[in-house]
């Protein structure tokens, strides 16, 4: 059953976000903005954190003109499924979250706002890596007005 579970989590997190990304790659698109996990690390030894570090390189090696990755801390919204190993957390991290804002969370509709906003900027960068503070720094960027 453990073998399964990892078997399907590398499926979704790894080969379907590289496919996804080889798709957009062939169909010309510049940049790519891909979301993994604080921590991230092609290198660890936790399953979690070494697929998101590998997808993390084997996207980069696509080539795209701009890349970006999203390492955000814990992600904080509502879900639809149980897990309560991570309701813990969150409830574990709620005075931390509340003191330091931008150390180890981040609202998911901070995540979304920070990935539009960043995909209209413009930047030199080929590769850019975004932690929880330009996270929420770019989530709280005003929209331009055109």
């Amino acid at each position: 059953m453990h073998f399964v579970l990892q078997a399907g989590f590398i499926r979704v997190d790894h080969d379907y976000v590289l496919k996804s990304a080889q798709l957009a790659k062939a169909g010309g698109c510049q940049h790519f903005n891909l979301e993994t996990s604080k921590g991230a690390n092609k290198g660890s030894s936790f399953l979690y954190l070494r697929v998101k570090g590998e997808v993390e390189a084997e996207v980069e090696e696509l080539g795209f003109d701009r890349f970006s990755i999203f390492r955000p801390g814990i992600l904080l919204g509502d879900r639809q499924e149980s897990r309560p190993s991570e309701w813990i957390t969150k409830k574990a991290m709620a005075p931390i979250s509340f003191l330091f804002p931008t150390a180890y969370s981040v609202p998911i509709t901070t995540l979304v706002k920070a990935m539009l906003n960043n995909a209209v900027l413009q930047s030199d960068k080929k590769v850019d890596l975004l932690e929880n503070k330009a996270i929420h720094a770019l989530g709280k960027m005003e929209e331009k007005k055109s």
